[in-house]
């Protein structure tokens, strides 16, 4: 296990602009040693190994000084690609959904392919991500956003007019068929290339959450929002958040309101 680790500190990685680096981030450390702990924990209490090799293992802690959080003029020029190379005024409309989904619910790349059109309720403005699409396996109801019910009314209204029969919400371009991972992921390599920005989707759950602490919502409602069962990795979304944007919060503060 030693050997294996000292080589991820040394291992060569190319990253987005080409440039070549060796070794990886702590976060990426702490990640292959927490699956690999829990390997080893199954190993054990099947008697295959005698100790976790991992328990008296020292990892460094992760710092998350990155900001994956999309900026809203990021956002625009993905919406503008969006309208120039629209196949159809189907997909159009599916993918200003998607995109509207992403931003305004934060949801995971699993949870929005498995989307169902019964996950709207249009009556009392929610949107329901069921337990069994969900990681953390709970059922959570996200507010919808003005903005998001236009896009999805105006995507249900284009889709039927073309007869399917998937249950699922987002439709494929090549046929009726669901929108699969693999083709989310096609998606969002076409879409990263026609409107110039790089982004993956997981980038739109840190815009989510950091667009929410900066508008003053609590962190426990955050964190329901985003369907986490520890606050710690709601915490770590926040990183995001400049602390250049914090000077109307500082600006409230006095000699008289000081504790």
């Amino acid at each position: 296990m030693v050997v294996f680790f000292t080589r991820l500190h040394t291992r060569e990685r190319v990253l987005l602009n080409g440039k070549r680096i060796a070794g990886v981030k702590n976060s990426t450390v702490k990640t292959y040693a927490s699956r690999l702990k829990s390997f080893f924990k199954w190993m054990k209490s099947r008697a295959y190994i005698a100790n976790n090799p991992l328990d008296d293992m020292k990892f460094p802690a992760p710092v998350y000084d990155d900001n994956r959080a999309l900026k809203g003029e990021e956002i625009k020029r993905i919406m503008g690609a969006l309208v120039q190379n629209a196949q159809s005024s189907l997909i159009l409309q599916r993918d200003l959904s998607m995109v509207a989904v992403l931003t305004f619910c934060g949801v995971r790349r699993t949870e929005l392919s498995l989307m169902e059109v019964r996950d709207l309720d249009f009556t009392s403005d929610l949107v329901t991500i069921r337990s069994e699409t969900s990681k953390s396996k709970v059922t959570r109801r996200i507010p919808m956003h003005p903005t998001l019910k236009f896009h999805l009314q105006q995507y249900l209204k284009e889709r039927k007019g073309h007869p399917n029969k998937t249950h699922l919400l987002f439709l494929s371009s090549r046929g009726d068929a669901g929108l699969t991972l693999a083709g989310l992921k096609h998606w969002v390599e076409r879409l990263s290339r026609s409107s110039g920005v790089k982004f993956h989707l997981h980038r739109f759950r840190h815009t989510f959450a950091t667009n929410l602490a900066l508008q003053d919502v609590g962190m426990s409602k955050i964190q329901r929002l985003m369907g986490h069962k520890d606050i710690k990795m709601t915490q770590a979304y926040l990183r995001s958040i400049d602390t250049e944007k914090m000077g109307e919060d500082i600006k409230r503060l006095t000699f008289e309101t000081l504790a």
